[in-house]
């Protein structure tokens, strides 16, 4: 006969867990199935080293015999340790030998049997080996943890948070007792509970995301919002492909009211394929509700993809979003796709616009040679036009960073700039400003602060923003140590000039 550690139990009280919740933000995350897990497998199966206080005393009879089963453990020939403690127990309740004196069996055989029983998936027999060596020995504090072990994989709550119970009163340290136990609480809205539950489990266990989780879930249940939050931000950064966590944490961002830091996540999901059709339509209603309208669309669009119908400028939005977050390929892909589709219909105003697009895709693959081709295209077609007046100027800037050549450099910055005062003053300020604000920062890199200081006092004046405000104090205190230099140069060097004039004046 062959034994199986009893998996299938608990991946259906998964299942059976996930069925019970409407909706992610509500969801209990059960942890994960203890029973595939090697160390617990070892501990729960050979678990029969005994203490004396807690635990039922053996015979030296019993003694050699659990040994014997040990090594049989140990081999992993479960089937034949099974025999050998069934033959042991018959042996002695009813010995062969007439002059042996039939002899009770301790709770810890009986547990043991449970053990096997229970790792061979037959859990009826293990239930009544448990509760049996209980009876015998009320305070065997192993046998209410696996008890408690196995109404879990029963999802027998209730009965399984008794005996996990009596095993604390016990002393039971394991933090999978105390995670459990934590569970159990869950279900039964006994939040504060579940929360001391497994913050001692979190206490034993700190590595555990199960623990990590399921105590976030406890501090939801009693909208304890920003410590979840905090919790759970340390979880995403560990796992952060599992979505359940991001949902939960969007729950409870939504519930602080900050509804753009909910979008966030949820962005993010859809960037990694993890948001499905409700969280994307959840998303474009909270980029509606904040006044963003060309995101909500983009949301919706994504929500709608089964479709196939795409738009070509809410494509370009989608597109150049995914640019923007780093995901230049996915970006490519929503170009490609919206090329094929509309094949010679795109109007030259809408060429133009998709042909930027992919510089900037191009310009953050660092397919520079690429962004150096399509800007030509676009030069020759529009030159007055300020994106690409701004394209070019950022380009030429990229490669004057990478060039050694100190002439070509010189020529390349001095392109750059040319390009990027142009564009300064275009009426578009989403143009001007990143003119402007490049063309700055050029100047800073060149040490050339005074210079720098016009350009990006009017960045500064289009879009202001607290981090900008601070970089462009920091440079007018640049700025400001230059100009005083600079006066102070001139000074002596007018100094200079009037000394030797008038030295000259004796002379003659």
């Amino acid at each position: 006969m062959k034994f199986r550690y009893p998996m299938r139990p608990f991946l259906q009280l998964l299942l059976f867990c996930a069925s019970l919740m409407p909706a992610a933000a509500d969801r209990i995350i059960p942890p994960s199935n203890l029973f595939r897990d090697p160390t617990f497998i070892r501990e729960f199966v050979g678990s029969y080293g005994f203490h004396s206080e807690i635990e039922p005393k053996v015979s030296a009879a019993e003694g050699r015999e659990l040994v014997k089963i040990r090594e049989l453990f140990e081999k992993n020939q479960f089937s034949a340790a099974e025999q050998q403690l069934v033959r042991f127990i018959k042996e002695t309740e009813a010995p062969s030998d007439p002059e042996k004196q039939p002899r009770e069996i301790s709770a810890a055989m009986v547990f043991v049997l449970g053990n096997l029983y229970f790792s061979a998936e037959r859990t009826d027999e293990a239930r009544r080996a448990f509760l049996e060596a209980i009876r015998r020995f009320p305070k065997f504090r192993r046998a209410h943890v696996n008890l408690g072990y196995l109404y879990i994989s029963k999802e027998e709550f209730d009965k399984a948070m008794r005996h996990f119970q009596e095993a604390v009163s016990l002393g039971e340290g394991n933090p999978r007792v105390f995670g459990l136990l934590g569970y159990c609480y869950l279900l039964k809205k006994n939040a504060l509970a579940a929360e001391n539950a497994y913050r001692q489990a979190y206490l034993l266990d700190p590595e555990s995301r199960d623990w990590k989780l399921g105590l976030a879930q406890a501090l939801l249940q009693q909208e304890k919002l920003a410590e979840a939050t905090a919790l759970l931000d340390t979880l995403i950064e560990a796992y952060p492909e599992d979505s359940q966590l991001w949902l939960q944490q969007t729950n409870a961002l939504l519930g602080q009211e900050r509804k753009m830091e909910a979008a966030v996540n949820l962005e993010v999901l859809r960037m990694k394929g993890l948001a499905g059709e409700a969280e994307l339509n959840l998303l474009g209603n909270l980029y509606m509700d904040q006044g963003e309208p060309q995101l909500a669309l983009f949301a919706y669009l994504a929500a709608m993809d089964k479709s196939e119908k795409l738009d070509i400028a809410r494509t370009l939005k989608s597109a150049k979003i995914l640019n923007d977050y780093g995901y230049p390929e996915k970006a490519e892909a929503f170009v490609e796709k919206l090329r094929s589709r509309a094949g010679a219909g795109l109007s030259a105003e809408e060429k133009t616009d998709l042909d930027l697009v992919e510089v900037q895709i191009a310009r953050t693959a660092g397919e520079m040679e690429r962004v150096g081709r399509l800007l030509e295209v676009l030069a020759d077609g529009d030159p007055s036009n300020g994106e690409v007046l701004l394209e070019l100027g950022r380009h030429y800037d990229s490669m004057a960073k990478l060039e050694e050549d100190e002439k070509k450099k010189g020529e390349l910055l001095m392109e750059a700039k040319t390009r990027l005062q142009l564009a300064s003053g275009n009426h578009d300020e989403g143009v001007s400003y990143g003119a402007s604000l490049a063309l700055g920062q050029l100047f800073v890199r060149e040490l050339q602060y005074v210079k720098a200081m016009p350009h990006l006092q009017r960045a500064l004046e289009i879009k202001p923003s607290e981090n900008l405000k601070g970089y462009v104090g920091k440079v007018q205190r640049a700025a400001d140590r230059q100009q005083q230099r600079e006066e102070r140069e001139a000074e002596e060097r007018a100094a200079k000039e009037a000394a030797k004039a008038e030295e000259a004046g004796k002379t003659n």
